[in-house]
C-alpha cells in the first residue's frame, strides 16, 4: 500500500463509529462516526468540518457561490448554512452549488448518511456500505486500509477488469473491489441500514434551442468568460497564482488565453510532451506571446513509465495507469504552496465541438463499444447501465471524459486542486443548446476563436497541424491526410511512430532498461492468484499482442491486484 512506498496521499475518510482507523494515523471520534483528514487545505475558507449536536457536515474542495447559501437559519454562517440547505432539500442544495466538492452528511436524528460530488464529479468520492458499517472517502486505498484493519472481506471485481482491458476505464460506478463503489457525476447518495439510495440530482443537458451562428457565439463566449473568471477569481481570493496547462492543442489555449484577457495574467504555464515536438514549441510560442512563465517537462527520459503502482494507487484504478504520462513527475517539482487551482482544457474540444460527426450517431441511443483503448478482447456488458444516458454523446461524454480522461485529476489533487472552464455546468448548458450542425467538424469553435480571440488563432493547432482558421480547413485536410497515410503504411510494416507528443512504442521498442520493466512486472504479477484462468489468458494475449498501451491496461489491472489485495 502507499504507506509503505512513501506516496503522500491526500484525501479524506469517515466511518461508522464501529469502525477502527488507527492504520491511517490520527483521527477524530466524532461519537457517532469517525474521521480521518489528510487535506490539501488549499481553499479552507471553503471547506466545511462541523459537528454538533444535530449533524456532522464535511465538504472538501472550492465552491463559487458560497454567499447564495447565507441565511438566518445559518446563523449567517457558510458551514451552518450549508448544512441547513443540504437537510433541507439535498436535489436543490446540490444542484445549486458550483465549484468542484465531495464530501457526506451524517443526520443524528435519522442516522441517515448523505453522499455527495459535484455535477462533474471533479473531486471523486467512493463508498462502501453493510448493515451497520459503512465508509466513505475520496481514496480507494483508504477504504481498504480501513477494512483490511477491521477484518472486512472484499472481492475482486472482474466486471472492472473486463473496462480497463477494452475501454481504459470504467463505465459505471465499478471499482477493482465489488463492495466499493464510485458515486457519479451528478448523483448523491444516502446510506441508511446498510444499504445505498442513489439519487440523481444532475444530468448534462442534451436539448437544442433555435439560434443564429453569431447568437452562439455570443453564448459561449460569455459563459466560457464567466467560467474562468469564476476559476481564476478563486485563487486570486487565496492570493494564489494561476497554474495553467498549456499544450499545442486549442482548449488549454482558449483557457490560457481568455483568462489573460480577464486581467488574470500572473499565470505560470505548464507542458509536458516529447523534446521538440509541436506540443512544446507551440506552447512556448503562446506563453511567451502573452508573457507568461513557463514551463516544459520533456517526457524523454521516460522515468514516469516506473510509476506505475503510484499512478494506479493515486487515480484509484479509475483509468489506465500511465494516462497522465509524465504530469505527476511534473507537479512533483513544483512549488505547490503557490498555487491553488491547476487550471486545465479538459473535455474542451468534445463539448464546444462534438464526438460524432453525424447526428443520427450523435443523437442515437448508447451502445458499448465506440471509445475504447483496445477491440482485441469482446465483452459484454450490462446493457442496463445505457438506460442511464439519453444519447450517444452523453454517454461518451460521461464515460470517456468525467471517468476516463478526468480520472487524472485524482492524481493531480495530491498536489492541487483541478478545474476546467469547460466543464463548469452553466457553460455547458450554453452549449449544448447550440444546434448540432454549427458544433460538428468545430465550425462553431473556429467561429469563436475568428470572432472573439482572433490572436489565439495564429500559432499552429497541433492536432491539425495548421493554424484554427477556416481558410486553412484545406491543408489541414492535406496534412490530416498525410498522417493518416503514414500512420497505415507504419501499422503495416509493425514500425512504431517516433513523431508524436509520446511515442511511446518507439520509446518501448528502443529502450531496453524499460521493455525489461515492463515485461518483468507483468511475469511476476500475471500469477496471481486472484486472477480467473480465462482472465489471466486474456490478459497474457492483451499484453503479448499488443500496443504500448494495450500492455498498460493489462498492467493496470495487475498493478490494482497488487496494491488492493496481495500486498
Amino acid at each position: 500500500m502507499s504507506g509503505d512506498k512513501g506516496w503522500r496521499l491526500r484525501g479524506f475518510l469517515a466511518a461508522s463509529k464501529n469502525i477502527k482507523l488507527f492504520c491511517l494515523g490520527e483521527y477524530f471520534d466524532l461519537g457517532v462516526c469517525v474521521h480521518c483528514r489528510k487535506l490539501l487545505d488549499k481553499f479552507p475558507q471553503d471547506q466545511i468540518f462541523l459537528s454538533d449536536a444535530n449533524q456532522v457536515c464535511f465538504l472538501d474542495g472550492y465552491v463559487y457561490n458560497k454567499d447564495e447559501f447565507l441565511c438566518s437559519e445559518g446563523y449567517g454562517k457558510w458551514s451552518y448554512s450549508f448544512a441547513y440547505s443540504l437537510k433541507k432539500d439535498r436535489a436543490a442544495h446540490l444542484g445549486k452549488l458550483r465549484g468542484a466538492f465531495g464530501g457526506y452528511y451524517y443526520d443524528k436524528e435519522t442516522g441517515q448518511v448523505t453522499v455527495f460530488t459535484d455535477q462533474m464529479s471533479n473531486k471523486s468520492v467512493y463508498y462502501y456500505c453493510d448493515q451497520d458499517r459503512w465508509i466513505v472517502s475520496d481514496r480507494l486505498e483508504f477504504i481498504v486500509r480501513a477494512m483490511r484493519e477491521n477484518g472486512i472481506a472484499y472481492h475482486f471485481n472482474e466486471t472492472a477488469a473486463k473496462y480497463m482491458l477494452t475501454c481504459g476505464y470504467m463505465l459505471d460506478d465499478s471499482t477493482f473491489v465489488k463492495e466499493i463503489h464510485r458515486l457519479l457525476p451528478g448523483y448523491f447518495a444516502v446510506l441508511e441500514g446498510g444499504t445505498a439510495a442513489l439519487h440523481r440530482y444532475y444530468e448534462i443537458p442534451c436539448g437544442e434551442e433555435d439560434m443564429s451562428e453569431p447568437e452562439a457565439v455570443e453564448r459561449i463566449d460569455e459563459a466560457f468568460r464567466q467560467a474562468v473568471y469564476r476559476e481564476f477569481s478563486k485563487d486570486r481570493e487565496y492570493g494564489y497564482r494561476h497554474l495553467v496547462d498549456l499544450s499545442g492543442g486549442m482548449d488549454s489555449r482558449m483557457v490560457t488565453w481568455a483568462a489573460h484577457e480577464l486581467g488574470f495574467t500572473d499565470q505560470v504555464n505548464i507542458a509536458y510532451s516529447r523534446l521538440g515536438y509541436l506540443d512544446q514549441r507551440i506552447s512556448a510560442q503562446v506563453a511567451g506571446a502573452l508573457k507568461h512563465e513557463y514551463l516544459h517537462k520533456p517526457l524523454d527520459d521516460l522515468t514516469w513509465v516506473y510509476d506505475v503502482d503510484e499512478m494506479t494507487c493515486k487515480n484509484n484504478g479509475a483509468a489506465i495507469c500511465l494516462g497522465m504520462t509524465g504530469g505527476n513527475r511534473l507537479l512533483r517539482l513544483l512549488d505547490k504552496e503557490s498555487f491553488g487551482i491547476e487550471h486545465t482544457g479538459m473535455v474542451g474540444d468534445a463539448i464546444v465541438s462534438t464526438f460524432y460527426q453525424d447526428k443520427a450517431l450523435n443523437d442515437r441511443s448508447p451502445v458499448f463499444g465506440l471509445h475504447q483503448y483496445s477491440d482485441r478482447l469482446k465483452y459484454t456488458f450490462d446493457e442496463n447501465l445505457l438506460a442511464r444516458y439519453p444519447t450517444q454523446e452523453i454517454f461518451a461524454l460521461v464515460t470517456r471524459g468525467l471517468l476516463g480522461a478526468q480520472s487524472s485529476y485524482m492524481i493531480r489533487q495530491n498536489y492541487v486542486e483541478t478545474g476546467s472552464p469547460f466543464l463548469d455546468v452553466d457553460f455547458l448548458a450554453a452549449v449544448m443548446a447550440v444546434p448540432f450542425e454549427y458544433r460538428k467538424q468545430h465550425r462553431i469553435y473556429l467561429k469563436w476563436i475568428e470572432t472573439k480571440y482572433p490572436k489565439a488563432a495564429d500559432f499552429v493547432w497541433e492536432k491539425w497541424g495548421v493554424r484554427p482558421k477556416e481558410n486553412e480547413i484545406f491543408k489541414r485536410k492535406v496534412k490530416t491526410t498525410g498522417k493518416l497515410m503514414g500512420g497505415y503504411m507504419r501499422r503495416a510494416l509493425r514500425r512504431p511512430d517516433p513523431n508524436s507528443m509520446n511515442p511511446v512504442d518507439y520509446w518501448y521498442e528502443c529502450d531496453k532498461d524499460v521493455r525489461n520493466y515492463i515485461e518483468t512486472m507483468f511475469e511476476e504479477r500475471i500469477g496471481s492468484s486472484i486472477l480467473q484462468e480465462d482472465l489471466r489468458s486474456d490478459m497474457r494475449l492483451l499484453f503479448t499482442e499488443g500496443s504500448f498501451s494495450e500492455k498498460e491496461q493489462a498492467l493496470t489491472v495487475l498493478s490494482a491486484i497488487h496494491l488492493f489485495f496481495e500486498e
